[in-house]
């Protein structure tokens, strides 16, 4: 269940930094259409770029023969830390999503900046937490993995959009 619930969150780390990248820098003109389409690109980035993290989970799990319970254990470790960070997150998104556009740029500036800022650093942290308390090294390799996957949506997308314009 927990491997669910951070596969969900990834993808919902994805779908964000589409948003985030097709943004903009200004509030008062209207992205909607760019922002749906970055969405997109986000969730179907993070899909390609997660085959790698879920191509090393099965062949671990063939390869050993047993379960995903090392793996499971992990992903709660994992939420330890992500789900009161996510949390905060998406709580500052529903207050942005309600929000004037002046008061949106208030909310990103005290919350969602610097929770962007921290992002790396929280996924990271705990995909290491993790790893060493699962002693595993399939496990390593597959948060590993599946961190460089979440982390490299954003500027991937920056990129690609920065070709586009």
């Amino acid at each position: 269940m927990s491997l669910a619930v951070l596969v969900l969150l990834g993808a919902l780390d994805a779908v964000f930094s589409g948003f985030r990248s097709a943004q903009g820098r200004s509030g008062m003109v209207d992205h909607t259409r760019e922002d749906r389409e970055g969405m997109l690109r986000g969730a179907g980035l993070f899909v390609l770029l997660s085959l790698p993290a879920l191509a090393a989970l099965a062949i671990d799990v063939l390869r050993r023969g047993r379960g995903i319970d090392a793996y499971d254990s992990a992903a709660d470790i994992f939420l330890l830390f992500i789900a009161p960070f996510a949390a905060i997150v998406l709580l500052a998104l529903a207050t942005y999503g309600l929000l004037r556009w002046e008061l949106r740029y208030l909310a990103s500036a005290i919350i969602l900046g610097p929770c962007t800022f921290l992002r790396p650093y929280v996924v990271s942290a705990a995909a290491v937490v993790a790893a060493v308390l699962a002693g595993e090294p399939g496990v390593a390799v597959t948060a590993a993995l599946a961190v460089i996957a979440v982390l490299a949506v954003e500027p991937l997308l920056d990129a690609l959009q920065h070709r586009r314009t």
